[in-house]
């Protein structure tokens, strides 16, 4: 490799550790993770640029990292909405029977469940008016309770 050669390469070596961090305080500044991964995935491409002196090479490399990470990301997200993460303690209280009293128009109630007062929603409403008497819960949020007929 003659010197303008190792030139090119340090040039583009310097070009991807500088993309790296000025991405990488972007990522500080926004807070978004996909900036940390396009970060990540320059600081990569930048160290492989001493053994890969092509260009196509190395956006390849940095395309097909930084693709590889949004889509495991994607996948980990999706997998997480998909888990039930409730615990054995909020479990036992799925299915328990609460009496409404009274509904309000934004399809709300204060219900006692518990010893406690919780304010409750209704999961599911086809557009009938709801009515006081026994539902039963579907799912606790932190702040209330979701029930079903």
């Amino acid at each position: 490799m003659d010197n303008k050669a190792k030139v090119v390469v340090m040039g583009l070596s310097y070009f991807w550790f500088v993309a790296a961090a000025i991405i990488g305080a972007m990522d500080l500044y926004f807070g978004n993770i996909l900036l940390l991964v396009i970060s990540g995935a320059a600081f990569i491409t930048a160290i492989l640029s001493f053994f890969l002196p092509s260009v196509y090479f190395q956006v390849a490399i940095f395309a097909v990292i930084s693709l590889l990470v949004m889509i495991f990301i994607a996948a980990l997200n999706r997998y997480r909405r998909t888990v039930d993460n409730y615990s054995e303690s909020l479990r036992r209280h799925v299915g328990r029977s609460v009496t409404v009293h009274e509904w309000r128009s934004n399809r709300f109630a204060t219900v006692q469940y518990d010893g406690r007062l919780w304010e409750a929603e209704i999961a599911f409403n086809n557009g009938d008016s709801l009515r006081a008497g026994k539902y039963r819960i579907w799912k606790i949020l932190p702040n209330r309770l979701v029930l079903i007929k």
